[in-house]
């Protein structure tokens, strides 16, 4: 078993992330380093875990500039052959750690992969995508994309993405392509990350050996209305990396269309007192109206870290 880096980022889910790392427990049984990135946290996180877990290396930042700035602090200072990024709503055991690097050893010719992942009652979440298109947008935006949604992955498979709550890399294609894209301030910042890796020629593969237990959206719950823009501006900016600006246009008139529609069930539902996500519509409705958006996010530069 190589040297294994986990890296986790956290920002205020102090009870989620003492959970994970009292799962984990105190001597990992093969060479392995915790590595907490605390995004500027307000609660006691970094505290708790230094006074419980004092073998746990703690990363403080002076801001809470994102999961992908998160990600790359933690990136700068793991030392493992391996590096898995964990979120702190997630269940692991270094039982299924072992499981899932040893599967991944042997395929050389893939740098990331992702397991197999389920809620806390066993239901099969979705893992991995196939890339994001702009042809996508419209069926998203009309409910459609539920309909042609592929059938859940049973074996090994090379796939486009792999979900970012999990998330296993190996080390050295990080000299190759880069760390995260510190733009996206949460979420694409896998898929962006994995567009590259594909691009390099390396494969990213999704492995079943192991489960783990994904809660999803704990974390995201602190800030409902900061992530549920954040998820439909990372989507405007992957498509302005890599389908330009017309492409990415359109996009955003699906997306518009899209968050319309809802926004009108929603208010509907308000009337019998059930639109508690009208008010998230009506924001993302807004943001998306705002002239040159688009063309904002084109101008963005690319905030890479490298690794050598």
């Amino acid at each position: 078993m190589q040297h294994i880096s986990l890296v986790i980022v956290n920002w205020n889910t102090c009870g989620l992330l003492l959970a994970l790392l009292r799962r984990l427990g105190d001597e990992p049984p093969f060479a392995a380093e915790i590595i907490v990135v605390d995004n500027n946290s307000t609660d006691d996180s970094v505290a708790s875990v230094r006074r419980e877990f004092p073998d746990v290396k703690v990363l403080t930042q002076p801001r809470n500039g994102g999961f992908a700035y998160g990600c790359n602090r933690g990136l700068e200072e793991a030392r493992g052959r391996w590096i898995m990024l964990l979120n702190t709503d997630t269940d692991a055991t270094w039982q299924q750690i072992r499981s899932f690097v040893d599967t991944a050893q042997q395929s050389p010719d893939a740098a990331v992969f992702g397991p197999r992942i389920v809620d806390e009652g066993g239901e099969e979440q979705h893992s991995a995508w196939t890339r994001h298109l702009p042809r996508h947008a419209l069926p998203q935006a009309l409910f459609l994309d539920r309909i042609t949604r592929p059938r859940p992955l049973i074996s090994a498979t090379d796939v486009d993405c792999v979900s970012g709550c999990v998330f296993l890399i190996r080390t050295e294609v990080l000299q190759e392509v880069g760390g995260f894209d510190e733009r996206f301030f949460m979420y694409f910042e896998e898929a962006d990350f994995c567009e590259r890796v594909r691009r390099a020629n390396h494969h990213v593969r999704w492995l079943p050996n192991a489960s783990f237990v994904h809660t999803g959206g704990a974390s995201a719950d602190n800030a409902a209305l900061v992530t549920f823009l954040a998820f439909r501006e990372s989507c405007l900016l992957y498509h302005a990396a890599w389908h330009g600006r017309l492409a990415t246009e359109w996009v955003r008139a699906c997306m518009l269309l899209g968050v319309t529609l809802r926004l009108g069930l929603w208010c509907i539902a308000a009337m019998i007192g059930k639109g508690r996500r009208a008010n998230l519509y009506w924001h993302a409705w807004t943001m998306l109206l705002r002239p040159g958006l688009v063309a904002e996010l084109c101008r963005r530069p690319r905030r890479i870290a490298t690794f050598s």
